[in-house]
């Protein structure tokens, strides 16, 4: 297999990569498959990201290949635990592919969707 190169711990090892930015937001970058298999890894990093960094999340997901129903579960779980601690949660850079799966689930109208991650922190409320 290929090897994996980890440079800042345990950070990089799961489906997201989480990073405070200076406005207060954590940006949360999503990458390959989000399917049931990453899933509930994903929850505890989005958990971590809440808890730990900050509940207003602004989520890449324009290096997403696939994602499944159980992903978009945990996107829905994440935004109603981001609201709880008076956050919110806006996705960036979604591909075509994801804005028909958004459309078709209805979600489009439950998360606000931006093009840039510059846009969304723009757009986002600030403390």
């Amino acid at each position: 297999g290929a090897a994996m190169t980890t440079s800042g711990g345990d950070a990089d090892l799961g489906p997201a990569r989480l990073e405070l930015l200076p406005s207060g937001h954590c940006l949360v970058t999503l990458a390959g498959e989000i399917d049931l298999a990453v899933v509930p890894d994903l929850i505890t990093e989005f958990e971590y990201a809440i808890s730990h960094l900050s509940p207003r999340l602004v989520v890449d997901v324009n290096a997403v290949g696939f994602i499944d129903s159980s992903g978009l579960g945990a996107l829905v779980r994440t935004r109603r635990m981001a609201q709880e601690q008076g956050g919110e949660l806006a996705l960036v850079g979604a591909t075509a592919q994801m804005d028909e799966l958004l459309a078709l689930t209805k979600l489009d109208e439950l998360f606000t969707l931006h093009e840039s991650v510059a846009q969304a922190v723009a757009a986002g409320p600030h403390a």
